[in-house]
């Protein structure tokens, strides 16, 4: 018999304190960006370790800034794995730039570096590689390749491996916030660095400000938006041990299960942004049975990038392997131990 009421996937972690910061800027007419959004980029200057943030009231925006930075032009490569999100294709076709897909290194969420060798040209301007999942991985040796390095976090924050924060292996940073992001802002995003480039750039925006260019206002987050953000990391760290928390039941349960865990080792402290596993057991019958608990799952990704660009299935095994293995369970602070018990019956039985 199946469940009625089905938990939500994703659930943005907006409670009374979030409620009295927004409202308090709104009181206070303060819709434009400006000291909110002043504050919130400082303090995730500090959260990143990082020395320069701006934040941007589209995700896309941030793209558009970086390729300005590295002086990309059009019919310049990008190289990025193929198991990664939509959104940086679509920003890298939108400024008319090339992607050129690598597959993923056996058994890890990261690209390949031989794949990556074979496919660097003359044409090539950066690389990008995601941190998926709040799974910190270290890129050190990505910069092997003396091209600028474009880390996108995923929407995770709080992630570290070998005591170094995810977000500090990249030339430039960048970060979502939107709904799945563990700090929600209504949408935006952000390119952090300690880049002389990024330092300068953020120094053009606020001469503009300061000039109620409205242009810039545009491109910028408001402070509406800003004040949401400083209420969330105010919370994040609240929101780090009650996701680590249900995260370890569920690891328990991966270890009484069929399934495996992915890009886990002794080294990372994880964010549980996402959780996702390993498992032999078919995306459908995982869907159905999940669904008879109430509880939705999804796969890590939509589709990989070839499957976008029809680019077929050659040279990209294992991130065929990896797209039809990995399967996401909902992990966020709002879940009810009921849930959670559902949830941990489901890895256990199931996968």
């Amino acid at each position: 018999m199946l469940v009625n009421q089905m938990i939500k996937f994703y659930k943005p972690s907006i409670g009374k304190k979030d409620l009295e910061s927004v409202l308090y800027c709104m009181i206070g007419d303060d819709l434009s960006p400006g000291d909110h959004l002043k504050t919130f980029s400082s303090m995730l200057c500090r959260e990143l370790d990082l020395s320069t943030t701006i934040v941007f009231s589209i995700y896309l925006y941030t793209f558009e800034n970086i390729f300005h930075l590295i002086d990309a032009v059009p019919g310049d490569e990008v190289i990025l794995p193929s198991f990664a999100r939509y959104g940086i294709l679509h920003a890298i076709e939108k400024y008319r730039l090339k992607p050129v897909l690598v597959d993923l290194a056996d058994d890890s969420l990261l690209p390949s570096i031989e794949a990556i060798r074979k496919k660097i040209s003359k044409s090539t301007c950066c690389l990008f590689i995601p941190q998926m999942f709040g799974i910190a991985n270290d890129l050190s040796d990505f910069h092997e390749f003396q091209l600028p390095l474009i880390e996108d976090i995923d929407g995770s924050i709080g992630s570290r491996v070998n005591g170094k924060a995810v977000g500090n292996f990249g030339t430039f940073v960048t970060m979502n916030f939107n709904d799945n992001s563990m700090l929600a802002t209504g949408g935006g995003g952000l390119v952090a660095s300690g880049d002389k480039r990024l330092k300068q750039l953020s120094k053009s925006f606020k001469e503009n400000l300061s000039k109620e260019n409205l242009s810039y206002e545009e491109y910028l987050m408001s402070d509406f938006n800003a004040s949401l953000g400083i209420s969330q990391l105010n919370q994040l760290q609240r929101s780090l041990e009650i996701r680590k928390k249900i995260g370890q039941n569920y690891d328990n349960a991966v270890m009484a299960s069929g399934c495996t865990l992915v890009g886990r080792d002794e080294t990372k402290k994880l964010s549980y942004s996402s959780y996702v596993v390993k498992t032999q057991t078919p995306f459908k019958d995982c869907m159905q049975s999940f669904k008879r608990l109430g509880i939705p799952i999804k796969r890590g990704i939509e589709k990989p990038l070839h499957s976008f660009l029809d680019l077929g299935i050659d040279g990209f095994a294992n991130t065929e392997v990896m797209n039809n293995s990995l399967v996401t369970l909902p992990i966020y602070p709002g879940l009810s131990n009921e849930d959670i018990e559902n949830i941990v019956k489901g890895i256990r039985t199931i996968l």
